[in-house]
Formats: C-alpha cells, structure tokens, sequence
C-alpha cells in the first residue's frame, strides 16, 4: 500500500488557516500575543487620500492574553468589542475596563496594550485608517511608568 503525502507551501496553509477562521497573528503581526487569531477582512483606499487605507480586522484574544505595548504609526483605530471584557491601558490615561458593546478610539502612535484577564475570550472588530507606507503595529517599550 503506497501513502502519499501532500506538503502545502506556507502561503496555502495561511489561506486554509483564514478561511477555518483566521491565522495565528503572532506569527506575523506586532502588536499581539500568542494565541491571538486575527482575520484581516478589508483593505482600502481612503476616498480622497490615495496616502491613506481603511483597514478592518476581526481579532480573538484567549483568556489570560496580555498584549505586548504597541502603537499603529500614524493610525487612528476605532475598535467594538464583540464579546468579552478587557483591560484597556493607554500610556497617561488610567485603565479602562471595557465590556461587549463598548468601544474606544486611539489616536495615532498612542503607546496601549489590552489584557483579558477574564474566563471568556475577547473578541474585537477593529477599523484602523492608517497611512498606506507604514506598518499596522510596531511593537514599542513600556512607558516609563511600567518599567
């Protein structure tokens, strides 16, 4: 009896990992930790600012997932949170507790991290308009307050 066995290249395994629900974004994207899931649902154009893109994502952060601090260089990002609860902490701002149906909205290169620190997984839709020559996320150290 003959076994035959398929080897897929790297990029059809992280579009058969994106249609099962997304990828693993720590292995890819700043900003995350591992067992986050992210899945990019569009990227475009800013109507009117060919510099400029409309990205949305859909992100899970399991229970206990603590961010790394990190900022989205020249970003504005408005993010819903889809279920769950989380820890919002914002360099120079006190920590903002956030429930499903709340939001929030980070100006640009604003240094944040978030934390599940609950039972539950957390779950984000997040809009980010964002200059078209710059990252998402840059991971960044710690403000001077939590080192």
């Amino acid at each position: 009896m003959t076994h035959t066995h398929f080897i897929f290249p790297p990029a059809v395994l992280l579009v058969l990992l994106a249609l099962l629900g997304g990828t693993p974004a720590a292995a890819r994207d700043a900003g995350v930790a591992e067992g986050v899931t992210k899945k990019e649902l569009s990227v475009e154009p800013l109507a009117g600012d060919a510099t400029k893109q409309v990205v949305t994502d859909f992100y899970r952060f399991p229970p206990g997932t603590v961010l790394p601090w990190h900022i989205h260089p020249g970003a504005h990002e408005v993010s819903y949170v889809l279920s769950g609860e989380m820890i919002l902490e914002v360099e120079g701002e006190d920590p903002r507790h956030l429930k499903a149906g709340e939001s929030f909205y980070l100006h640009p290169d604003k240094i944040h991290r978030g934390l599940n620190q609950g039972s539950e997984p957390v779950e984000l839709f997040v809009v980010r308009i964002k200059p078209v020559d710059q990252p998402l996320a840059e991971d960044v150290e710690p403000p001077k307050t939590e080192r």
